[in-house]
């Protein structure tokens, strides 16, 4: 897997959302998902927590604004 960077994390999210993935470009294959509450996080809100296979975690939270 090449580097993973938080800008690679952004726009992989954007690709996968608006259809627009492509397998060869982000390699998604060994990462863990689960929400907030599976993994104890401590909040009200609602959310992701993405784990890669190098231990690396980032967390999306999701808010309603609108």
């Amino acid at each position: 897997m090449n580097e993973f960077t938080d800008e690679t994390m952004q726009n992989g999210l954007k690709a996968l959302i608006t259809g627009d993935y492509d397998p060869e470009e982000i390699n998604w294959e060994n990462m863990r998902v689960n929400t907030f509450e599976e993994e104890g996080v401590m909040t009200y809100d609602k959310g992701l927590v993405i784990t890669l296979p190098d231990g690396s975690e980032y967390q999306i939270t999701i808010i309603r604004s609108r």
